[in-house]
C-alpha cells in the first residue's frame, strides 16, 4: 500500500503516536506513511527463518535478533525491517534499536522500490550497520551489501541465489545456507 497519510512528525513523536494505531506504519522523511498491513505465508515464512537462523547462529549473551516490531530511526524517518541483528545490554524498553548491525527486508510487490532504493540510502548511511540483506519471497534470491574493510558499503550488492548458495555475513563469521531459508518456499 505504502500510501503516504496527511501527517508530518518527529521521529520521538512518530515512535509514540504509532503505539497506539492500528495497522503498520513507517516515517518517511518526516511523513507518515501506511505499510502493507498483510503478507504472505512465504514472506511470513522467510522472516521467521531468517531470524531463527541468525538466533541459532548468534551467542544470545553477545547478539540480539529482533523480528519485524523494533523500529530503527534514520535522520527524519523511522523503519521496521523485518529482522534485525544488534548488540545486546540494549534498553528493553526502547521502542528502536540505536546500533543495528544486520537489517534484513524481505521484499513485497508493494516494497521493491523502497527496499533496494530508499531503504539502502537510509540503511546503509548508519554508522553502526555492517550487512543489509534484501530477499526475495518467492524464490532462492538474496541481495547482500557489506561494508567492505575501508567501511564503505559497495554501490551494487552480492547476488545471491540458488539453494546451494550460502549467505556468509564476515563481520558476525555466519554461514546460512539458502535451502535452510527457502525449504518449501518457491521452486524445488
Amino acid at each position: 500500500m505504502n500510501a503516504p497519510l496527511d501527517l508530518q512528525m518527529s521521529n520521538a513523536a512518530f515512535l509514540q503516536w504509532v503505539q497506539g494505531q492500528e495497522g503498520r506504519f513507517e516515517l518517511e522523511r518526516g511523513r507518515v506513511v501506511e505499510q502493507m498491513t498483510w503478507g504472505s505465508r512465504g514472506h511470513s515464512m522467510l522472516v521467521g527463518r531468517v531470524a531463527r537462523a541468525f538466533g541459532n547462529r548468534l551467542d544470545d549473551t553477545v547478539w540480539n535478533v529482533c523480528p519485524t516490531d523494533l523500529a530503527v530511526e534514520i535522520t527524519d524517518s523511522v523503519r521496521y525491517p523485518d529482522v534485525l541483528v544488534e548488540r545486546t545490554g540494549q534498553d528493553t524498553k526502547a521502542l528502536a534499536a540505536k546500533d543495528p548491525v544486520v537489517l534484513v527486508e524481505v521484499l513485497s510487490p508493494s516494497s521493491v522500490v523502497r527496499d533496494l532504493n530508499i531503504k539502502l540510502g537510509e540503511y546503509t548511511a548508519l554508522q553502526s550497520l555492517q550487512a543489509y540483506i534484501v530477499a526475495s519471497q518467492d524464490e532462492p534470491i538474496l541481495w547482500v551489501w557489506q561494508r567492505n574493510t575501508d567501511g564503505k558499503f559497495p554501490s551494487d550488492p552480492v547476488e545471491i541465489a540458488g539453494r546451494t548458495a550460502q549467505l556468509v555475513i564476515d563481520h558476525l563469521g555466519v554461514t546460512i545456507p539458502l535451502a535452510e531459508l527457502y525449504l518449501g518456499i518457491g521452486h524445488s
